[in-house]
């Protein structure tokens, strides 16, 4: 009788065994192809979503202008959440995706913000640097100057110039409490700013600026051979990016200025020039900047979108050198004509950021640049940024980045 029990407990734990599901293999999302260079919205909405078996609903915006324009975005193998943030990018639309009842819809509707999570940046080191460098290249004044309207707290300050360079906007403002920064945003956004205050620290590039630069590598192995007397832009983009492994896509900025049908092009492609060459000048002669976002090479109208790449240079040094300098440019008190004041007295890092900016907008370049104490950011993509750097160092600037982007 034991034995028989025995038995038909094993044959059930057999059972057990052989009926239990195998352990869930980890699901990969699927990827899609967006070739969609000046292709109309309502056409690229409709064959995404046939890539990915749903059905697409054009909603309130059904036989609309804004279906009909066109977009451009060249992105192979993304995952449909990337597709979608990338033809809403172009096209200045929302694009949702509904998983559970397979639709692709569309609006004019914003994205909705993150959820608001409360968060503490305790940023007493950055403090501190600032006050190091008010004390010692500050303007001079009385504690309540009747024509100072604003003297922010180096906390202040610091939130100050975290909106600005991150261009967070007017919502959900950050508080400076103490020595403490207190935000409620979403958790992209709180990760942006924790970015930020430590490259503040140290100094170096943003990972946007970094993934910039892995954009544009393949661009730069690239050559063709193409002339003739009118050259299409249209043409011109395709031949520019057609085989180029990194995503790329034109910005609503931009598309809105564009004419693939009539708008032509100076430029010609040569064997000894790259196409990363090739985009460079035709960036300056169409007057648009090029920067990554979504993960994707952008080209777009810096005035009405601006870059979420930036570099931190740390210019402490150099204000070093410059204290010298004004000091040693200094004239005899008795004359009468000549230079009588320092460094402090010309604006302490204005010097640096006023020269940076005539010269970047010299070379066609309008970067966002700000200060904060001894640091100044510069906003842009690759090119802006590193001819910012070519301006640094011919005033001196010593570069103390390693390879990846670290301080040495």
């Amino acid at each position: 009788m034991q034995r028989t029990a025995l038995c038909l407990l094993l044959i059930a734990a057999g059972l057990v065994v052989a009926t239990a599901p195998a352990s869930a293999e980890p699901e990969v999302e699927r990827t899609v192809d967006c070739v969609y260079p000046g292709e109309v919205l309502a056409t690229a909405l409709g064959d995404l979503a046939t890539q990915l078996g749903y059905t697409f609903e054009p909603g309130e915006l059904a036989e609309t202008y804004e279906l009909e324009q066109q977009i451009w975005v060249l992105a192979r193998g993304v995952t449909a959440r990337r597709a979608a943030e990338l033809i809403s990018a172009s096209g200045g639309v929302r694009v949702s995706l509904d998983d559970a009842n397979r639709l692709l819809t569309v609006s004019e509707e914003p994205e909705k913000p993150e959820a608001g999570k409360v968060r503490a940046f305790k940023v007493d080191a950055l403090c501190r640097q600032y006050l190091d460098y008010q004390k010692r290249y500050g303007l001079r004044g009385g504690p309540a100057q009747p024509d100072v309207l604003y003297q922010p707290t180096a906390a202040e300050e610091l939130r100050d110039a975290a909106a600005e360079i991150l261009q967070l906007g007017d919502e959900a403002p950050g508080s400076a409490v103490g020595k403490r920064l207190i935000y409620t945003r979403g958790a992209s956004d709180l990760a942006r700013l924790e970015e930020l205050f430590r490259l503040m620290e140290s100094a170096g590039e943003s990972q946007a600026l970094r993934q910039d630069r892995e954009n544009r590598e393949g661009l730069k192995k690239m050559h063709t051979e193409f002339s003739d007397d009118q050259i299409l832009l249209s043409a011109v983009l395709w031949r520019l990016f057609k085989e180029c492994e990194a995503p790329i896509y034109i910005d609503h900025s931009l598309m809105q200025s564009l004419d693939f049908e009539y708008d032509t092009t100076e430029l010609r492609f040569s064997a000894d020039t790259s196409h990363y060459d090739v985009l460079l000048a035709l960036a300056r002669e169409q007057e648009f900047a090029v920067d990554s976002m979504h993960g994707a090479l952008r080209l777009h109208q810096a005035y009405f979108s601006g870059s979420a790449s930036y570099q931190v240079f740390d210019v402490s040094g150099l204000l070093i050198d410059l204290e010298k300098q004004y000091a040693e440019l200094k004239t005899d008190a008795e004359s009468l004509e000549g230079f009588q004041g320092d460094l402090r007295s010309e604006g302490g890092v204005q010097v640096i950021v006023d020269a940076l900016c005539i010269q970047l907008e010299n070379a066609g370049c309008a970067p966002l640049v700000r200060a904060f104490g001894s640091r100044v950011v510069v906003s842009g993509g690759v090119d802006v940024i590193d001819r910012a750097a070519e301006v640094m160092t011919a005033m001196g600037w010593e570069n103390g980045l390693a390879k990846d982007g670290e301080r040495k």
